[in-house]
């Protein structure tokens, strides 16, 4: 008998299925449930806003850095194995997080420790479902894994959000950790995958390439959240780009001398493999750029707390949920495409919706018809997305599928939320200067707009919501023309990625259902 369990003779049921995607769940919580902690940090850790902003910008940076390089060690270590040692710095990092006293411990436990401990494990998750179930349960528990990952995100802020008022930030840390040790608890029944890469064979330049590349492609995303840094953003995004070409061609030329690449780009020629990468990318793009221009309206203009604000973005959440287990079931009767590009021409309409209810005097009830749209084609097309970039991939590149998978995914949630909030400014922008021409006709010219916009920002920033809401005034009608504006931009952005992946998905071949 070989340690404490015999790995190879273990009985495959759904327990695997509950593990990974526990951990999928958490990793998907931890990442948005701090953003609505930002103002107790700050007194908690006695430190600034700008330095939460930061911490949390690396925790986005090393995972994003390292999940290419975390899909590739599963081929040197195994799957199984991968997928528990990065479980293990996980539940460090979230230990170190939860007792942090000042801000170099949440820097170290949050973003340093558990950005590696996610890098590892997402890869690996996938690649575990997909080796361990074929077919239709293959597809059901790809089902399951996606709609765990997008409850938790969905949910994140209103997690967050009561912990912080009604406990604290600590106690969400001290469930992660919870999880984590459940998901060490229940490991034996996670199947054995033998390596097939050795150690001297790992691509080392090829991982500090890709790694830098991503890093400075996300840091410049990252940047466009500033009105300070924009001017920096194109040139860091352009620099990562670059270095990804770079990247990609290096690993040409590695596969070519048959050496074994971090990542084997011929995989980018498999038509199935990039759409159904380019269609989960656009869907993640749309869920993060939801996810956090709906707290800020709900906030900010409806006067929610973070409780509430979660309770508003649940009928998304049960659309997503029910929604993913039905696109699983129906998958045996209809092909892939077909659902996937239902979902994403619900999602389209849920957006469509939407776009149309923001203004100074919303009901919370009028976004519950086009929340509960985008969840539901949200929930149609991620799960599915998923078993076609694995299947296309075929079983001697999961590792590389599942590693790319989760670096696009990774990159359309942070992408998601930097664009959209872009796109939102600019609308503000728009609206306030249509609000101005038409309650101040031919007064303020466009480069005097220009040249004080900060100024009208600002009063915009301290005007009182709620006194405005009670009184038909041109203060009143400036800001409800801002608001509307801005939501609109940001409602189109989310259906243009929409459309997009409509388009996409028209493309996909039927794929097979032995795998």
């Amino acid at each position: 008998m070989r340690g404490c369990f015999m790995e190879e003779k273990v009985q495959i049921g759904w327990i695997t299925l509950i593990v990974v995607s526990l951990s999928a769940f958490v990793i998907a919580l931890d990442t948005t449930f701090m953003n609505v902690a930002i103002t107790t940090l700050v007194k908690d850790l006695n430190t600034t806003v700008g330095t939460i902003q930061f911490i949390i910008a690396i925790y986005a940076l090393t995972m994003a850095a390292l999940m290419l390089i975390g899909g590739k060690l599963q081929d040197v270590m195994g799957k199984k194995r991968t997928f528990l040692i990065g479980a293990a710095i996980y539940g460090i990092g979230t230990t170190i997080a939860a007792l942090s006293f000042n801000p170099f411990m949440l820097l170290i436990g949050w973003s340093i420790l558990e950005g590696i401990g996610a890098a590892l494990m997402t890869p690996a998750t996938a690649s575990i479902i997909s080796g361990t179930y074929h077919g239709n349960d293959r597809t059901f528990a790809l089902a399951i894994w996606t709609a765990m990952a997008g409850v938790a995100a969905a949910i994140g802020p209103l997690f967050g959000g009561f912990l912080t008022t009604f406990f604290s930030w600590r106690w969400g840390f001290g469930l992660e950790l919870l999880i984590i040790l459940t998901i060490l608890a229940y490991s034996g029944h996670i199947k054995y995958f033998k390596p097939i890469m050795e150690r001297s064979d790992i691509d080392v330049l090829g991982a500090i390439l890709s790694a830098v590349g991503i890093v400075v492609l996300v840091l410049g995303v990252l940047l466009l959240n500033s009105f300070k840094t924009w001017g920096y953003a194109p040139y860091c995004m352009g620099a990562g780009i670059l270095i990804l070409i770079v990247f990609y061609f290096y690993e040409k030329s590695r596969i070519a001398q048959n050496k074994i690449p971090l990542f084997d780009v011929h995989l980018l020629k498999n038509r199935d493999f990039t759409l159904g990468t380019s269609t989960r990318l656009l869907m993640n793009l749309a869920l993060a750029g939801t996810v956090f221009v709906m707290p800020v309206f709900l906030q900010a203009v409806s006067g929610a707390d973070a409780f509430t604000t979660g309770l508003i973005l649940m009928p998304l959440t049960v659309g997503l949920l029910v929604f993913s287990i039905i696109a699983s079931k129906i998958s045996g009767r209809l092909p892939h495409r077909t659902i996937i590009a239902m979902g994403f021409a619900v999602a389209l309409l849920g957006a469509i919706i939407l776009r149309s209810q923001f203004s100074l005097y919303t009901q919370l009830i009028d976004l519950v018809p086009g929340m509960f749209c985008l969840g539901v084609g949200l929930g149609l097309s991620i799960p599915l997305t998923a078993d076609v970039i694995l299947t296309s991939a075929g079983d001697k590149k999961q590792a590389d599928a599942s590693g790319f998978m989760s670096t696009g995914a990774n990159l359309g949630s942070s992408m998601g939320t930097a664009v959209i909030g872009v796109i939102l400014i600019l609308g503000a922008i728009s609206g306030m200067y249509t609000a101005i021409d038409a309650n101040y006709p031919d007064q303020i010219t466009k480069q005097q707009y220009k040249e004080n916009i900060g100024f009208y920002f600002e009063k915009l920033k301290t005007a009182n919501i709620e006194q405005l809401k009670n009184q038909k005034s041109v203060a009143s009608n400036m800001v409800n023309t801002t608001i509307t504006t801005a939501m609109k931009y940001a409602m189109d952005a989310v259906s243009l990625f929409m459309l997009l992946g409509l388009i996409l998905a028209l493309f996909l071949r039927p794929i097979s259902k032995e795998g």
